[in-house]
């Protein structure tokens, strides 16, 4: 039986497949592009009318990708392929979706939908993880040197930034609030013996990870920022794990730089991040 879809990408990535071969592979697998749809300003108008209908909607390529779609589809009657097609693809790797496009599209045929959770902070969704604090603000300020230091240059620098000018934030969780510089909240139970954001075995267990430091030591911070930044989380020993339901994160600013899913974003404080169990249906 043919399938149909309508296909989110971002045929402005280099790693972009062009859409006449995802339409040949696509073929192959004996399924249907009904319509493409440019992930960018204005696209959740433009995929609103096919969420409404409950169409299935693929989305390909890295984590930023899928999760700005998979926010859009969580809730309704639509259904979501995650396709891999990016720099990053935690999230495809985490349901076990074959990196290889064609292996992942050849396999839809003997698959059936499921729910699987999705997590939020305020009204943000996200499929992975979020953080406050020493990463967000470090990687806003590697984006902002990268160019001009390269890669590994610009992420000292920001660490060194962030060290010099933490900020610490209350956090609530299971009745019990801390002081904390830093705090990783992800959707369902990450491992820390792993990079963190490739290590989940489940996505519908309904809850969230939360990694969160109660030390003030600026040299333990500045080996948390670093280290966060070039993603070897497996090598930090300094953190308090919880698995909740809900976080509420207070401060005395009206805004946060929180990041998610790899985007950083200025939220309205107090953050308040919640699961939402198998709110979301997959293909995949």
């Amino acid at each position: 039986m043919n399938m149909h879809i309508v296909l989110v990408d971002n045929p402005e990535s280099g790693s972009a497949i062009p859409r006449k071969e995802l339409c040949e592979k696509c073929e192959n697998a004996n399924i249907t592009i009904d319509e493409f749809v440019a992930i960018g300003d204005g696209f959740e108008r433009q995929l609103a009318p096919f969420i409404t209908a409950g169409k299935t909607i693929a989305a390909i390529g890295g984590d930023g990708t899928v999760s700005a779609v998979a926010g859009l589809v969580a809730g309704t009657k639509a259904t979501l392929i995650p396709l891999p097609g990016g720099t990053l693809n935690h999230f495809t790797k985490d349901l076990d979706i074959p990196q290889d496009i064609d292996e992942a599209l050849a396999r839809l045929a003997a698959l059936s939908p499921h729910a699987i959770d999705i997590a939020k902070v305020n009204d943000t969704p996200f499929i992975n993880n979020s953080s406050i604090g020493l990463y967000p603000t470090s990687l806003r300020s590697r984006e902002q040197l990268e160019s001009a230091l390269g890669k590994w240059s610009a992420a000292i620098v920001a660490s060194w930034r962030a060290f010099v000018s933490f900020k610490t934030y209350r956090v609530t969780i299971d009745n019990e609030t801390f002081a904390t510089p830093f705090i990783f909240v992800g959707n369902n139970r990450y491992e820390l013996d792993t990079a963190v954001g490739t290590n989940r075995t489940r996505l519908d267990e309904g809850v969230l990870t939360v990694y969160a430091t109660k030390t003030q030591s600026r040299l333990t911070l500045l080996k948390i920022a670093l280290f966060a930044l070039i993603g070897r989380y497996k090598q930090l020993d300094e953190f308090e794990e919880f698995f909740p339901t809900a976080v509420t994160i207070k401060t005395g600013r009206a805004a946060l730089s929180v990041s998610h899913d790899g985007e950083v974003s200025k939220l309205t404080s107090p953050l308040r991040y919640v699961i939402q169990p198998k709110a979301l249906t997959i293909l995949g």
